[in-house]
């Protein structure tokens, strides 16, 4: 594979042999990361079909039009539309495996469109899912993990620029005597300092950086923790628990995931205690980190930790409670393992660790996450970032 050492070719090749089945197949654009894996980075906007035959042909059809630019990239046979030009990727599968005279069951992702799988099926070849490619993704080559590396060191910078705009602000005077209202909030270059405008800062930051923010920069203060995932206009008060949270983009489609929660004015209550939690949840879990352990253990570990200080029960992210988030991160922004799996660690496996606590009554929450790597001898961050609440600048 493109993307790969070549273990994702044994694995598929094996349970291609192992099922008997004619061949592998899978349908996605350039947005899906099992195509991205499957064919490289260099993919049309319109769906293509990736096909690896029990023969261990690889064959890509892309779109009309696109099958010269594949030529380029794509370092196996490369099959134009020719008469089926216009018709579904799935169709055109189907019309492959049918020249070659397959017959029998076609293995793909659980993620194939249903659509495609509708088409191999009407040609008259039974469907059946593999979990063969999510596990070989799941384990990294060092070239992989280079590059998630870099993308991770870029998620710092826009993390730092978040810290130092945080730090920067000045409190707004008192306007009127409403104390409450204005004299909280906090101003930066002039105006008043917002979820959205410490986005564009952070955003900004990754750009020079050299990676894509792709969409996946939140940054939540106070209540619009209650959905940190929108994308908000809300004015950030000096005691609101802050978080900044990134999942930026390579060019090739690797992601980073990395997450801080600063609070300029701490009155060293409920946040401190919520973050203290958070960061030994944090420290019992990359203590799990090794291969032979089971996935699972990790995420129980980092929860344990949360609960033994004193923060109760498993919420919904929006009404409150404690999360020790945890999964694989690579050409997806979420991918094996899981850490509520069954499975056990592996060296090159890469885990993003993200305890939570939420208190909607608290009027916010704290988050850390970080991207680890699985190695012989234990684990690695993937990038270093102090996790104070406090944001300073150097």
């Amino acid at each position: 594979m493109t993307a790969t050492d070549g273990r994702a070719a044994t694995a598929l090749a094996d349970a291609i042999e192992a099922r008997d089945a004619a061949a592998f197949v899978h349908v996605g654009d350039r947005s899906d990361a099992t195509m991205r894996y499957l064919a490289g980075p260099a993919l049309p906007d319109r769906p293509s079909a990736f096909l690896l035959s029990a023969a261990g042909e690889r064959l890509l059809c892309p779109p009309p039009g696109a099958a010269s630019a594949a030529r380029e990239v794509f370092d196996g046979t490369v099959v134009g539309a020719g008469s089926l030009d216009g018709h579904a990727a799935g169709e055109r599968a189907a019309a492959v495996l049918a020249e070659r005279e397959a017959t029998g069951t076609v293995l793909s992702t659980a993620t194939i469109p249903h659509a495609a799988a509708l088409y191999l099926d009407r040609a008259g070849y039974g469907v059946a899912s593999t979990d063969a490619l999510d596990a070989a993704r799941a384990t990294k080559t060092e070239a992989e993990i280079e590059r998630i590396r870099a993308v991770q060191t870029a998620a710092a910078a826009g993390v730092e620029r978040a810290e130092a705009v945080l730090a920067d602000a000045e409190r707004r005077e008192e306007i009127g005597g409403d104390a409450d209202a204005d004299a909280a909030a906090l101003i930066h270059g002039g105006d008043a300092l917002t979820t959205a405008s410490l986005r564009r800062e952070v955003n900004a930051a990754l750009a020079r950086a050299g990676v894509d923010p792709a969409g996946n920069t939140v940054v939540a203060a106070g209540a619009a923790w209650r959905d940190p995932a929108r994308g908000g206009d809300d004015p950030i008060r000096a005691d609101d628990p802050v978080l900044v949270e990134l999942a930026p983009r390579d060019a090739a489609g690797y992601h980073g995931r990395l997450a801080r929660t600063f609070v300029v004015d701490t009155d060293g209550g409920w946040d401190r205690r919520a973050h203290l939690a958070v960061t030994r949840a944090r420290e019992a879990g990359l203590a799990e980190l090794e291969a032979g352990t089971p996935a699972s253990r990790v995420h129980e570990e980092t929860a344990a930790e949360i609960v033994a200080y004193g923060f109760d029960g498993v919420g919904d992210g929006r009404t409150g409670g404690t999360r020790a988030l945890g999964h694989g991160v690579g050409l997806a922004r979420r991918e094996a393992p899981w850490l509520t799996g069954t499975s056990e660690l592996e060296p090159g496996h890469v885990v993003a660790l993200a305890p939570t606590v939420f208190d909607a009554g608290e009027g916010g929450g704290v988050r850390i996450a970080d991207l680890a790597v699985i190695t012989e001898e234990g684990y690695e961050l993937l990038g270093e970032y102090g996790t104070s609440l406090s944001p300073t600048v150097d």
